[in-house]
């Protein structure tokens, strides 16, 4: 206990001198801990601390690193004098992780300079057609509107509007959908996957093509709600998705792409000014 609060201390030390006297750049060095010859300073704990934080708030922020800090470097230790120098040699998977790390950090930085993420109604309808095999359903899929109201609810001034799927009435029954606390959708251009309607609407459906192909209002009672639906289209299961449905989709997989083909491109170009600048050799011999 002595050591945590000879932490906290330190801690609370340094969350007073970062709000009172953040100009003195001689103090962001001091060290505010240390466990064996390994210190942290307070420029350390400062840039964990994030910005605009209250005094409070920055001293809890301040006590919570400083503590986990100082636990990570007994452990460190502990774990340094109990392995053997073959145990702990990671040079290699180092050199590796930061390589990584500094590859993905230069790709999302070039492609985030260079790539164009606008993707247009017309280049995105040539892919779906181009690959429908990968649109392919596997649940029925329904565009619908619904209202899902407590039981106590009088539906008489809505049905009607809501039955003549007219737009302009659609703000009106949203009004009485939101005053009389009933559960909605009205957006028709929605497409829901009927397993994540039913989970809205607890629908029968024992003839599920004939039911979905209905226009008609199912006005209905269930678990003490009371319902009404309205299918505006549907596409069937095993069938290729509406391209409405997969619109989002299919301009991620053209993002992806055109995401992959500029980094090859950029890579092969690398590769071969490298070799043009004899910066590569490859010895034929000695594998």
């Amino acid at each position: 206990m002595a050591t945590r609060r000879t932490v906290l201390a330190l801690s609370v030390g340094l969350c007073m001198w970062w709000t009172s006297c953040g100009e003195a750049t001689d103090a962001s060095t001091q060290a505010v801990a240390r466990v064996g010859a390994t210190t942290l300073t307070a420029e350390r704990v400062r840039s964990h601390i994030p910005e605009g934080s209250s005094l409070d708030d920055s001293t809890t922020a301040a006590q919570r690193y400083v503590d986990q800090w100082v636990r990570e470097q007994i452990l460190v230790a502990q774990a340094e004098s109990a392995l053997s120098p073959e145990a702990v040699a990671f040079e290699d998977e180092i050199k590796a992780y930061r390589n990584a790390l500094l590859l993905h950090a230069f790709k999302e930085r070039y492609v985030n300079e260079r790539m164009d993420r606008e993707v247009s109604e017309e280049e995105a309808l040539a892919f779906y057609e181009a690959n429908q095999a990968s649109f392919m359903l596997t649940d029925y899929a329904v565009r619908v509107l619904f209202i899902n109201a407590p039981e106590t609810a009088v539906l008489d001034d809505v049905r009607e509007p809501f039955a003549a799927l007219d737009s302009t009435g659609m703000i009106d029954i949203e009004r009485w959908c939101v005053e009389n606390g009933a559960i909605y959708g009205l957006d028709g251009s929605t497409w829901w996957t009927l397993s994540t309607f039913t989970k809205e609407v607890p629908m029968n459906f024992y003839r599920k093509e004939s039911q979905l192909s209905s226009r008609r209002l199912v006005d209905f009672e269930a678990e003490g709600r009371h319902y009404l639906v309205r299918f505006i289209e549907h596409a069937l299961k095993d069938d290729v998705a509406p391209f409405s449905a997969v619109r989002d989709e299919v301009s991620e997989m053209i993002l992806h792409r055109r995401k992959q083909q500029l980094l090859l491109a950029m890579e092969e170009q690398l590769v071969v000014k490298a070799w043009a600048e004899g910066l590569v050799e490859v010895k034929d011999e000695g594998f």
